[in-house]
């Protein structure tokens, strides 16, 4: 090719195709967010019980505390327990938010 039939240099050209190719990109993804959108089913669980976005909605509503001391069925927290943060392979708290 040359200078008359194709006034771009190789790099503009390159950047073109380019920005054509993204522009195309663009415009499919934009097409895609408009597409309908159906929510058939939720489900949840949280500590403190709440089991379904019903339930986890009282928890909040009635202002529930869910941190409860770590269940003896998880791990021995008085093993693992120091009061020093810095305490290396411990931890310094004896409670947490669980899932039952």
């Amino acid at each position: 090719m040359d200078r008359y039939t194709n006034p771009e240099p190789p790099d503009a050209q390159r950047l073109l195709k380019a920005l054509r190719e993204a522009r195309t990109r663009i415009e499919t993804l934009e097409g895609s967010r408009r597409a309908p959108l159906a929510i058939v089913g939720m489900g949840c669980r949280f500590p403190g019980g709440a089991d379904s976005p019903e339930a986890f909605w009282r928890l909040l509503q009635h202002g529930t505390d869910a941190i409860t001391e770590v269940p003896k069925d998880r791990w021995d927290k008085d093993a693992y327990y120091d009061p020093d943060p810095a305490a290396p392979g411990k931890i310094c708290t004896r409670s947490g938010g669980f899932l039952t």
